[in-house]
């Protein structure tokens, strides 16, 4: 059947007293199933990656919520016709995402009162030309496989890289709305704040991030393809998987006549076996 497979990633930042106690409890709960992907916990919450059935995906989903108290997890869901991981890894960790800088534990209160856009708020803004800055959270190959139009980036290569972004931020016009977004939505937890802490005076994240956008509007004011952290490695602005190659050193897109290395990554190997 095509499509049969339930893919979902989501998020929920929740205080964590015993993190090994609730890793147990998910890896229990996820061994009763045949669900595939990555779970993390950590003492700030939980970040997963799941792909299954539909009965699997709805039954971890409830027990998450029931059991461990997971309860308002901001899920993006897809579908394939095959799981894209080929096992299943639940793990504790530091931190659901990297600290943007020193100003990070104040953020965490702060982002109580961060605000959200949805995507039926940014279209509107994107098709009634309302002058917002479009500020695109995630790292540099993913911004060139694809981003919304006109969106700006920050040069990341990684979202902990974030703090030293400060002086293109500086470059950037103050009095406009931000609208920060992401795969979906977790790095503009933490990023939003940060973003908030040099002088913005509006910034919002998009509610869903961008693949919950593309299951609504499919490409308008999108060009590209959005990179997922899974086999299918991208999705077209219809949510198929395009199963792009890219560079296993630096991930830029391989072109037609490279294998496993780019160009620019050959030659630093070469040089190293001479």
């Amino acid at each position: 059947m095509t499509d049969s497979i339930t893919n979902i990633a989501g998020y929920q930042f929740k205080t964590v007293v015993d993190v090994h106690f609730v890793h147990g409890q998910v890896q229990s709960l996820c061994a009763q199933t045949h669900l595939k992907g990555n779970v993390f916990i950590s003492p700030e919450g939980i970040n997963l990656s799941l792909a299954g059935s539909a009965t699997d995906v709805d039954y971890a989903l409830d027990q998450l919520g029931t059991v461990c108290g997971f309860d308002r997890l901001l899920l993006s869901t897809t579908h394939s016709d095959m799981i894209p991981f080929r096992r299943l890894l639940v793990k504790t960790r530091e931190e659901l995402v990297p600290e943007p800088g020193p100003i990070a534990a104040a953020s965490r209160q702060d982002q109580a009162h961060s605000s959200y856009i949805t995507g039926d708020e940014l279209r509107h803004w994107l098709s009634t030309g309302r002058e917002i800055t479009l500020l695109d959270m995630r790292n540099s190959f993913e911004y060139e496989l694809g981003s919304f139009n006109h969106a700006k980036h920050l040069g990341l290569r990684h979202f902990r890289e974030l703090e030293s972004a400060a002086p293109r931020l500086a470059g950037l016009p103050k009095d406009k709305p931000v609208v920060t977004f992401c795969t979906g939505g977790i790095r503009c937890e933490k990023g939003a704040p940060y973003i908030a802490s040099q002088g913005f005076r509006q910034v919002y994240q998009l509610k869903g991030g961008v693949l919950d956008y593309l299951k609504k509007f499919r490409d308008e004011h999108w060009h590209g393809d959005c990179f997922v952290f899974d086999e299918r490695v991208s999705l077209d602005c219809m949510l198929k998987p395009t199963f792009t190659r890219l560079c296993r050193t630096c991930q830029t897109m391989l072109k037609a006549d490279e294998t496993q290395l780019c160009a620019s990554c050959v030659r630093p190997a070469a040089l190293d076996q001479t």
